[in-house]
């Protein structure tokens, strides 16, 4: 499978979590969050050099999606045209996504035993509660700030992915108390790992490390022959997952159109 490929099939395994609906357009496929419109969350996904009426047809899409348009592509040699052309019609490099895949054999099994699988409202509650705690400003470990309304895309996204275990929520426990969470999503043989946080208080004890490596495990289990995540090149979890044995296979950019000023 070739970083094209994958990234489809990321696209295809984020269709009902993260995104709402994805059309393909056959040079790109398009995906749309009616909640957020994030370019994170509404971006046309390509490899291939674009021409000025592709490119005009994706904006007219994004446009009656009410969406700013983000192209989503590997970073490579042979795009560079595309970047000009993307930046000559105003278009700025909004993110830079640092694929990450599992490179190891043996997996640390510390604090294993203190993880639970979220399996009821319940549990399901006291996920979201800890998974908010995690993610707070003025954080130097986290980039992304507070998590805001996407605890209620996590929230119905279980709900309906939770019975076919497409997605499996994690947490894990410290003398009977939540510390820190996992989410895996399964698809198609493929294992992608996110939601990945700690709290402060418990930072360098080993449980951010264990809520991710407990999901290789578990994905391995599934039967799944990848295991990965995403993070931003440069910030602070991109160099905590190398680390601790994931290593960086591409990294792809999305380009935003910058509003007139």
């Amino acid at each position: 499978m070739n970083d094209f490929d994958f990234l489809k099939k990321y696209y295809s395994l984020q269709k009902g979590i993260m995104f709402d609906k994805l059309k393909n357009l056959e040079f790109a496929i398009i995906s749309y969050c009616s909640i957020y419109d994030s370019p994170f969350w509404n971006s046309a996904l390509t490899d291939q050099v674009l021409s000025e009426n592709q490119i005009n047809e994706t904006e007219n899409v994004f446009s009656r999606l009410k969406r700013s348009p983000t192209f989503y592509f590997e970073n490579k040699i042979v795009l560079k045209d595309l970047v000009t052309m993307l930046t000559n019609r105003m278009y700025k490099k909004r993110f830079e996504d640092s694929w990450q895949f599992w490179n190891e054999t043996r997996i640390d099994n510390k604090h294993f035993k203190n993880i639970k699988k979220v399996e009821s409202a319940k549990d399901l509650d006291i996920f979201l509660e800890t998974f908010n705690d995690c993610y707070q400003n003025n954080d130097p470990q986290n980039p992304y700030g507070e998590l805001g309304d996407y605890l209620k895309v996590a929230k119905d996204s279980w709900r309906k992915h939770n019975a076919p275990e497409k997605l499996e929520y994690f947490l894990v426990f410290k003398d009977n108390l939540p510390v820190a969470v996992s989410t895996l999503t399964n698809f198609e043989g493929l294992g992608y790992i996110s939601n990945v946080g700690s709290l402060r208080k418990v930072r360098g004890e080993g449980y951010g490390k264990a809520a991710t490596l407990y999901c290789i495990r578990q994905s391995i289990n599934n039967g799944n022959s990848a295991h990965c995540l995403a993070t931003e090149e440069g910030c602070f979890p991109n160099e905590f997952y190398k680390r601790i044995g994931f290593k960086t296979r591409f990294t792809a950019v999305g380009y935003t159109k910058s509003k007139p000023t």
